[in-house]
């Protein structure tokens, strides 16, 4: 059965896509290629329109359903053409069953039945092979809503029902041998299936392997499936949900080991085997977070608004979140209020306090997806499971904060819209938030409008800066002083600052100084001409290198800055950059709001980068924040030179001329990135919009950033970046850039499962790479290809692709991604069954990586080894390798491996008939997840604990488990929330 010549060919069977003339299609997001879901299954009749909204939406129906169906009617209609017709207020598919592959799968099913019955056993086994080989994965993989619930549920169902029929014919053909490693996996997926046990029973028993067969038949615990990285990737509307991913294309320590590894199926060994003893892991405990900024000593007036925010935000029994939000001015001293009175309450918010620069009057303001990224990370969630959409993320943050006595200090909002993901839902939380705007939607309990100082406090606060004495001895001189500043604290610190630095100096003088340089067109004393005057007179007090800086460092979109930053954007040795920066925090031009770290209030950093505007200019601009990412190149170099030893992509890095931060040892690289890789792709970006020539530059600082990236799985910061920078390298003709940035691109694409973008992106990277003759990179564009189609299960394009990806790094040298490459093969070998060509590869990969040194690479070999043995009824010699890998996670701060670790010994533990030794672990891999916040792990963790229990005999604890862990994987994994009810009716 064919479609004609130009007709687009359909695929349910996986991921839903389509192509014309062998050109993949773009079908756009997973709720458009849901609706083209829905008229594929019903074709060739007509979907109403209702049929359609229930559906998409089921209960949860939202107002714009209507409009949003006929948009993407609009747009699929643009990419199939006629073939979507409107009929009514209904929709339908023109296309014959030679166009969809379910269609194509049913009619050879069809055909091999009929052979069947005629006796002809071995045509209708080939046919019902040929069937099989459609699959792609799960059916609508990565499509949300009831209808395609429903869909998955059904069609995997009748998948099985076919390899049922298909294994069957191979036990009647003899063929007993084939046979035992696919049941094995399949007895692993659907532990309570009868037909599938009694079938590896009996292939058992007829190869001659009559001990394990009577050990299937007599029934094996119900083992759930296992989280591990890379494992098919879970449906687009719970993005992140399936638990952390696979790393960075590069890492081994983070690539797939595929559920078929990983899950059980062998029969424990019999009653008597040793008792193998369970050893702790120490789980560091984490600290309560304390992100307040220090508040300055001299804090001044401001009394009824103190009490006013210490009365409104003291714990009092609210039923809902209390709110204060304080307004004002730029520089009128909102955050020292807000400081001053969050130090105060902070006895009475004994989890901890949270703060935030939302940056709102900047260009670059801080996006609330960000912000909750880091604040999850302070509430003990690893990187690996923090979801990539701003509500996902919103609704995990909202569930860490439950019942915790938290307040959070939300500084310089800009609007309602990036202030209301950040709010928390339980009532024992507090806000304090500042902003120039009022903020009227905001529902704050208590608003303040901030005034400028009272002519006496301002004199005090003056006074506390320079001087009682001082102030005393000229009193309306000093007025006049606080008067020029406008009464804004900001200005009289400045002012005040550079008074302090000159004892011998009279107010007066002072005070004529700063007179000379207002504006001679100024109507008014103060205001915000009276400020840039206080600005301008510190200004000049800087030497010439201190200038410079000074503007510099305002340039990069970055909140605060390091030494070795500074020292990089003026060419200045570290110890004149260290002074300059030191004299700049002493007359009040900079905040230093940790030892070595360095920031520019809002208003000062406006002020120096229009004083840069004057005297540097563009083309001086666009070469500090190039010798900025020189420094950030060479600092990453050092870290991937560690991280991954022996990888010849270190040393085929644009040359720098900075040294770089030295990273000494594994682990360092990604802990020194981890925190600031938005801001050094965010100057990445400005780098090159300044200066297009620089992006071969700038694609090696992203290319150096893989294993940070990869360690704390933070690919979504990367990939706009990656998008913009790419089409500046394609403009150019850059094609070894091009490649570079696609490879990364296409790899943290795959990460976030978005695997038919990621396809393409590797695609054009290949080429690219090619081109440019970049082999070393090259090797790990096909060892990703090949991780794309393993997630797809296609393991036959999968093998091909990583066999090239060994192949190409042996010719080229690139000994660390064959390896890593060789340890990814022996993943889809095992996914394909073949487990003893697994093991040997994976045996291979393992000395490679101990002969480097490499902990990532180990780590990662010892884990996959770990399923394989497992598979092969070894779970003893799988926990010795398992417990290895752990030490290496903690040793080097991997600890989202410390995860997959433990689900796999549980596993073993469960298979070797040792459920009390299985609920130990199951509890610490419990309690691991809570602490990470990883909602996928505590599932499958309590899924384990559950069936463990069951086996014991503990019915109303292992029910209590079994039911939390339906509730927390039904919406993340709906098949194995299948599995979980199913243990749980069983009981």
């Amino acid at each position: 059965m064919s479609a004609p010549a130009g007709t687009p060919y359909f695929s349910l069977l996986g991921p839903v896509q389509a192509w014309q003339d062998q050109a993949p299609l773009a079908l756009g997001p997973p709720q458009q290629r849901l609706l083209l879901a829905l008229l594929l299954v019903r074709r060739p009749g007509v979907v109403e329109l209702d049929e359609l909204i229930d559906g998409m939406w089921g209960e949860d129906v939202p107002r714009t359903a209507v409009g949003t169906v006929r948009s993407y009617v609009y747009r699929l209609r643009r990419v199939l053409g006629p073939c979507l017709t409107t009929q009514g207020r209904g929709y339908g598919l023109d296309v014959p069953d030679g166009a969809v592959d379910l269609a194509v799968f049913e009619s050879e099913v069809g055909l091999a039945r009929t052979r069947i019955a005629a006796g002809d056993l071995g045509s209708g086994a080939e046919l019902l092979e040929s069937a099989l080989r459609r699959w792609r994965g799960a059916p609508l993989a990565g499509l949300p809503g009831p209808f395609a619930r429903i869909q998955r549920e059904r069609l995997a169902e009748l998948r099985l029902s076919v390899q049922l029929e298909r294994l069957e014919l191979d036990l009647l053909r003899g063929r007993h041998d084939r046979v035992v490693p696919e049941l094995a996996l399949l007895c692993a997926e659907h532990p309570h299936h009868e037909r599938l046990r009694s079938l590896r029973s009996t292939a058992l028993e007829r190869a001659g392997r009559p001990g394990e067969a009577r050990a299937v038949g007599a029934g094996p615990s119900a083992v759930p499936d296992v989280p591990v990285p890379g494992a098919a990737p879970p449906a687009a509307d719970t993005p992140g949900a399936a638990g952390p991913s696979t790393g960075a294309p590069l890492t081994g320590a983070s690539l797939p080991v595929p559920a078929p590894v990983v899950a059980p199926g062998f029969a424990r060994p019999s009653t008597g085997a040793p008792a193998f003893v369970t050893v702790a892991v120490p789980v560091p405990a984490l600290p309560t977070p304390a992100q307040l900024p220090y508040t300055t000593s001299d804090f001044t007036g401001r009394r009824d608004a103190t009490e006013d925010l210490l009365r409104a935000l003291r714990p009092d029994g609210a039923e809902t979140v209390v709110i204060s939000a304080v307004g004002g001015i730029g520089g009128v001293g909102k955050t020292a209020l807000a400081l001053h009175a969050a130090h105060r309450l902070r006895e009475h918010y004994s989890d901890g306090q949270l703060y935030a620069n939302l940056r709102g009057v900047r260009e670059d303001p801080a996006r609330p997806e960000s912000v909750l990224a880091s604040f999850l990370r302070a509430l003990g969630v690893v990187d690996s499971a923090i979801p990539e959409q701003v509500e996902e993320r919103a609704a995990l943050y909202r569930s860490r904060l439950a019942g915790r006595r938290v307040l959070l200090v939300l500084d310089d909002a800009r609007d309602i819209a990036q202030i209301e993901p950040l709010l928390p839902g339980s009532s024992a939380c507090a806000v304090l938030v500042t902003s120039r705007s009022t903020l009227p939607e905001l529902p704050a309990a208590l608003r303040i409008r901030l005034d400028v100082l009272s002519p006496a406090d301002a004199v005090t606060l003056l006074g506390r800066i320079i001087g009682e004495a001082r102030v005393a001895a000229e009193p309306d001189r000093a007025l006049a002083v606080a008067e020029l500043c406008g009464w804004l604290p900001l200005a009289l610190r400045i002012a005040g600052s550079r008074l302090a630095t000159r004892p011998g100096w009279s107010l007066a003088a002072f005070l004529d100084l700063l007179e000379g340089r207002r504006s001679p067109f100024s109507a008014t004393a103060g205001g915000e001409d009276g400020v840039e005057a206080c600005f301008l007179l510190s200004y000049e007090l800087l030497g010439a290198d201190e200038a410079r800086l000074f503007r510099l460092l305002a340039l990069p979109d970055q909140e605060d800055a390091e030494v070795a930053d500074a020292a990089a954007l003026t060419g200045l040795p570290r110890a004149q950059a260290e002074e300059c920066l030191e004299r700049m925090t002493g007359l009040g031009l900079l905040e230093s709001p940790a030892p070595g770290r360095y920031r520019f209030h809002d208003l000062l950093r406006a002020f120096a980068r229009a004083r840069s505007a004057q005297e540097d200019g563009p083309g001086e601009q666009a070469a500090a924040l190039v010798r900025l990412c020189d420094h950030f190149l060479a600092s990453a170099r050092n870290a991937y030179a560690v991280e991954r030893p022996g990888h010849p992509v270190a040393g085929l890095l644009t040359p720098t001329v900075s040294a770089g931060t030295v990273a000494s040892e594994p682990g360092q690289g990604h802990r020194l990135f981890t925190a600031q890789h938005q801001s050094v792709l965010a100057v990445a970006v400005q780098t090159v919009r300044a200066d297009p020539a620089s992006v071969g530059l700038v694609a090696d600082l992203v290319l150096a950033l893989d294993p940070v990236l990869d360690s704390s799985f933070l690919w979504g910061a990367m990939t706009q970046p990656a998008r913009l920078m790419l089409a500046v390298a394609r403009e150019r003709g850059q094609t070894r850039a091009a490649g570079r940035l696609g490879y990364m691109l296409g790899g943290a694409l795959y990460q976030l499962t978005q695997l038919d973008e990621a396809e393409r992106v590797l695609d054009a990277a290949e080429r690219d790479a090619r081109g440019a003759r970049d082999t070393a990179v090259l090797t790990e564009i096909h060892n990703c290809q090949g991780l794309v189609w393993y997630s797809r299960g296609v393991y036959d394009r999968s093998l091909e692709l990583s066999l090239l990806a060994v192949e190409t790094g042996e010719r080229c040298g690139n000994a660390w991604g064959s390896g890593n490459a060789r340890t990814c093969r022996a993943v889809a070998l095992a996914a394909a069954g073949r487990l003893e060509e697994a093991a040997e590869c994976g045996r291979v990969s393992m000395a490679s990586a101990r002969a480097a040194s490499d902990p990532a690479r180990l780590m990662y070999s010892l884990y996959a080894l770990g399923g394989i043995a497992r598979l092969q009824g070894r779970p003893d010699e799988a926990i010795a390798g398992l417990r290895e890998a752990t030490e290496l996670a903690v040793r080097h701060g991997y600890s989202t491996f410390e995860v997959f670790n433990l689900v796999e010994e549980t596993f073993c533990h469960l298979v070797a008939g040792r459920p009390r030794d299985a609920v130990a672990t199951g509890e610490r891999l419990l309690e691991l997840a809570d602490r990470k916040g990883w909602l996928f792990a505590q599932g499958r963790a309590l899924r384990l604990i559950g069936t463990a229990l069951a086996d014991l005999g503990e019915r109303g604890p292992a029910r209590e488990r079994l039911t939390r862990a339906v509730a927390l994987l039904e919406p993340l994994r709906p098949t194995e929330a299948s599995e979980a009810r199913a243990v749980l009716d069983a009981l």
